[in-house]
């Protein structure tokens, strides 16, 4: 994921922060113990926000605990410990760093560290273990995520000029994501609203982020291949927006809808998506 989903953190009371504190350390904690060490390289504040989604579509009581980070050992930390929530996010980040190194090797135009990625640091090693762990959790997640991230992959391949249907791949992969293994039929309805409205989201902000980066390294960036230069995207700069609102909306309206705001989780998503999204996006468009 791209590191985005964060927190509005002066708008959160001192409890909630602590909470949302919390579930990164608990999701760290939960990718060590149960799928590798090395899987909490592909920790994520992205992934923290599904772990919160979860819990609170499902109604899961998350149990607190503290320890001492070996990062920063001089201060006990507060986690929540292992849950299902939090171990269905762990699988997700291992599937999903698995394929974001095997899409890095195929994008490497350089042709030494095309090589350099392939016999330093092949997935076998650790990226292919993590992977199956993950896969022996939830066996059927990666043949639901595989095809959209194919679909993606091959529209980045075209050099496809819409927008529109490359983020439509993402929405997709998120749709799924946020939405696998819920039983409950209004539970992976609204993870799923909420999963395809942030996708598409995060794609679009994502390639408005490295419009400049993919222009000046000539990577593929939809809204390269489609404005060209950043003059023509700033004329469009407004309606791109008022779309990326209207997905923001979608996703709060279907969580409140759903949820009781009386649960733990609620006002730290809420502040994610109401606030912390909309402070990301402005920043990010006021560069454009």
């Amino acid at each position: 994921m791209f590191g985005y989903i964060k927190p509005l953190a002066c708008e959160l009371k001192v409890r909630e922060f602590e909470l949302y504190k919390s579930f990164y350390c608990g999701l760290c904690k939960t990718m060590g113990k149960k799928i590798s060490p090395f899987s909490r390289l592909a920790l994520s504040y992205d992934m923290v926000f599904l772990a919160l989604v979860r819990t609170a579509l499902t109604g899961e009581v998350p149990e607190a605990a503290q320890f001492r980070c070996r990062l920063k050992p001089f201060k006990k930390r507060g986690y929540i410990k292992p849950n299902n929530a939090l171990l269905y996010v762990s699988c997700v980040s291992a599937i999903l760093a698995y394929y974001k190194f095997i899409d890095d090797i195929n994008d490497a135009h350089n042709k030494f560290k095309k090589f350099f990625l392939r016999i330093f640091f092949p997935p076998r090693l650790f990226l292919s273990h993590i992977r199956k762990t993950a896969r022996r959790y939830y066996p059927g997640l990666e043949a639901q995520i595989k095809p959209p991230l194919e679909k993606l992959a091959g529209h980045e391949k075209t050099g496809c000029k819409s927008i529109d249907q490359a983020a439509s791949c993402f929405a997709e992969l998120m749709q799924i994501i946020a939405s696998f293994g819920l039983d409950d039929p209004n539970q992976a309805q609204t993870a799923g609203i909420i999963g395809k409205n942030l996708g598409r989201w995060l794609y679009i902000i994502d390639a408005l982020d490295d419009f400049d980066k993919d222009l000046r390294r000539k990577e593929y960036n939809p809204l390269i291949k489609y404005y060209s230069d950043k003059k023509n995207l700033a004329a469009d700069i407004p309606a791109i927006k008022d779309s990326l609102i209207l997905n923001l909306i979608e996703m709060g309206d279907a969580f409140a809808k759903f949820v009781d705001i009386d649960s733990c989780a609620a006002p730290v998503i809420l502040n994610i998506i109401n606030l912390g999204l909309c402070d990301c996006q402005e920043k990010i468009i006021k560069n454009i």
